[in-house]
């Protein structure tokens, strides 16, 4: 099968912004609780990119 690498670092790419942007937004002001939820983010987009990896068969 092939492999759809532009494709899917799109969806990584939506997928990551939307998360550290949500972060961001909703952060206090405090520098320690935007780098807190910003790899809480990361956290989160790493798992949906692995569930979306297994979901197209990548």
């Amino acid at each position: 099968m092939m492999k759809h690498g532009f494709l899917e670092g799109i969806g990584l790419g939506v997928l990551a912004g939307a998360a550290i942007g949500m972060a961001v937004a909703s952060a206090p002001g405090c520098g320690a609780d935007v780098r807190r939820m910003t790899r809480k983010a990361a956290r989160t987009v790493d798992h949906m990119k692995d569930d979306l990896s297994d979901r197209m068969g990548f």
